[in-house]
């Protein structure tokens, strides 16, 4: 008899315990089904249906395909984050460097016979805000070293491949010339950029004057300045 009631009482505590569980499982699902739902309150699918147009023929499918960001906003965008955006010139600044140009090459005389600027420097040109300032013709030894500086008073950065700067001589013909200091790409920030030209002697034999020509890499800016003196 008393193992029989013994027996009863474990029976009951153990339906009594599952009973429990069971509940407490119900609850936590209908907790975590209310806090979903609530959490997901306005958010719906998109609707992907074609709708028609009033005519009811065509169908009017609006998409959005993903748009890339150019490689320069996002240098310029990290920049200005890091503090490092180059300063720019204003509109008076910029005007000012293109008045300046202007006279120099106002007071450059020219040759009557071949339209070419001569015996004066500096010799100065400027072409889509870049400019450059040819400031002096030195020899050293069995070369011939000219001294240039090259700035951008434009609103976009230049940049310039291997032979950007080529030389060619009074007779269209070209010299072989070692440059110096000419950056892969020119900021826009007025700031003059030192560029040396050195020339072999034996390469400038009975050469009056040589001629520079500067290319970017898109090809869409020209730099020429013709005329420069480098022998009697």
């Amino acid at each position: 008899m008393k193992k029989s009631l013994k027996g009863d009482r474990t029976l009951l505590l153990t339906s009594i315990l599952l009973f429990f569980m069971l509940a407490a499982g119900i609850m936590s699902g209908v907790l975590g089904f209310v806090s979903g739902h609530e959490a997901l309150k306005g958010v719906t699918q998109p609707d992907i249906r074609p709708n028609n147009n009033k005519g009811g023929n065509q169908q009017n499918i609006n998409t959005k395909g993903l748009e890339l960001i150019k490689e320069q906003e996002v240098i310029a965008n990290v920049k200005k984050q890091m503090g490092m955006e180059e300063p720019k010139l204003d509109a008076k600044q910029a005007q000012d460097a293109k008045k300046k140009a202007a006279e120099f090459n106002k007071a450059v005389k020219n040759d009557p016979k071949t339209g070419l600027p001569i015996g004066k420097l500096p010799i100065v040109r400027e072409n889509q805000g870049i400019m450059m300032i040819v400031n002096s013709i030195a020899t050293k030894s069995n070369r011939i070293t000219l001294e240039l500086s090259l700035a951008n008073n434009g609103s976009q950065p230049i940049n310039f491949g291997q032979g950007a700067m080529t030389l060619t001589n009074d007779r269209s013909q070209p010299i072989n010339a070692t440059t110096n200091g000419l950056p892969s790409s020119l900021a826009a920030n007025g700031r003059k950029v030192k560029v040396t030209i050195s020339i072999p002697k034996n390469a400038l034999d009975k050469v009056k004057s040589v001629s520079l020509q500067l290319i970017d890499v898109d090809k869409k800016l020209q730099l020429e300045a013709p005329g420069v003196p480098v022998g009697k």
